[in-house]
């Protein structure tokens, strides 16, 4: 099958949720399928990673887009019925070289990976059309309207509108689309979008480390509480603003020596300010993250904003690490990872749930006794298995303008 596979960001190095999900479908599917990238990146830097791309791709097509040109963009479109997310990417290079390789390309199928690219696709093409929304992004933007002062909260308000409306359009422009849990099914284009598949993330096996035998500079560290993420991601800056400066120090009246250590790449000058409260550690970014967790007493993901699968959870619970987080993203797991998560809300309620988790150690244990199990569950074979499956349906049926997939799908 010959697949045109368009993405938002280049899926490489895959070092970001956006970019993970992206490199190992084009991974999977590219042991069976030839697939043509066409992607954007944001500096001249970043666009050599499209050598490393093509080691699965017979064809990478990876466009520049400054930030400064996208925002220009953005700012357009907020005078158009249009979300900012979709005008910031709106090149005219783009829509020519999409549209070309449409037309000589004699494609199988075209994959959209994000709905900002939707808009390059030509829906007169008589070419399946596959997109993978991730997430409900225009829930997001409206979770961010609630906790921001205004004008930002008009302005977060306006794009969830604008993108709910645009993910209705586009789920009913093409034969399938997917997203990563039930949950995300319901809350796509607002809650009214056709059938839905779910494809769910997977996660890498962790290397085997041994706890007892990590590098000094964590073992250091120890005992210690743990957050992965990517730093300038407001959502992941929120949440750890929220458990330094509401939960931890609750924490640390009953466990003194507990640090709080913060760990992913490009952190904002906000986030490194929390580095200087009692215990709370900002590393930055690490080669590893894998030793970190493997040292850690507990991960925690203290989301007050949030949507879709977090990897960071996956990536705790395949380490055998206990997991505390609040209910927003618990809801996208279920049995049996949903059986280890811990689940709190209030400040006092998620300080005394990690509490909990130091101070037994049979709930340690239990999550160690699960890893092996959930790393054949989540693995991204698995999951990706059943994106395969689906496309391969799709795109060797006769195929009819309109058609959509039968299956599992789920009804908004």
């Amino acid at each position: 099958m010959k697949i045109l596979y368009l993405a938002h960001r280049i899926p490489y190095p895959p070092n970001k949720g956006e970019k993970i999900r992206c490199f190992h479908q084009l991974q999977f599917l590219s042991a069976r399928h030839s697939i043509d990238l066409f992607c954007f990146a944001d500096s001249a830097k970043e666009a050599e990673g499209s050598q490393a791309l093509k080691a699965f791709c017979r064809h990478v097509h990876v466009e520049t887009l400054l930030p400064r040109t996208g925002y220009l963009r953005l700012a357009r479109g907020l005078f158009a019925d249009l979300p900012a997310s979709v005008a910031y990417y709106d090149s005219l290079a783009m829509h020519a070289a999409v549209q070309e390789a449409v037309r000589t390309g004699d494609y199988d199928l075209i994959f959209v990976y994000c709905s900002s690219m939707a808009q390059f696709v030509p829906l007169s093409a008589q070419v399946p059309k596959v997109i993978d929304f991730v997430d409900a992004d225009s829930s997001k933007w409206t979770q961010y309207s609630r906790c921001s002062a205004f004008p930002l909260s008009w302005l977060y308000a306006r794009e969830g509108a604008a993108l709910a409306r645009y993910e209705k359009r586009t789920a009913e422009a093409f034969e399938l689309s997917l997203v990563t849990t039930p949950q995300e099914a319901l809350d796509l284009g607002g809650g009214g979008c056709s059938s839905v598949e779910v494809v769910g993330n997977g996660v890498s096996a962790p290397p085997a480390l041994d706890s007892q035998n990590l590098p000094t500079e964590i073992r250091q560290l120890q005992p210690y509480v743990l957050f992965v993420g990517t730093m300038n991601y407001r959502p992941n800056a929120d949440a750890v603003s929220y458990f330094a400066k509401e939960i931890f120090p609750l924490l640390r009246q009953s466990h003194p020596g507990l640090q709080f250590l913060i760990v992913g790449r490009s952190p904002t000058p906000e986030v490194r300010r929390l580095g200087r409260l009692p215990g709370v550690v900002v590393t930055g970014s690490v080669c590893d993250v894998h030793g970190y967790l493997a040292g850690a007493a507990v991960a925690v993901a203290p989301f007050r904003i949030a949507q879709g699968v977090q990897n960071k959870v996956l990536e705790a619970l395949v380490a055998g690490v206990p997991v505390v987080l609040t209910s927003r993203p618990a809801r996208a797991f279920s049995s049996p990872a949903a059986d280890l998560l811990i689940v709190a809300d209030t400040p006092a309620a998620f300080a005394d749930a990690v509490r909990a988790a130091l101070d037994k150690p049979e709930l340690r244990r239990r999550s160690l006794e699960a890893a092996p199990d959930l790393q054949h569950l989540l693995s991204w074979q698995r999951n990706l298995g059943r994106l395969e499956e689906l496309v391969e349906h799709l795109a060797g049926i006769p195929w009819e303008a309109g058609s959509k997939i039968p299956s599992h799908a789920q009804t908004c």
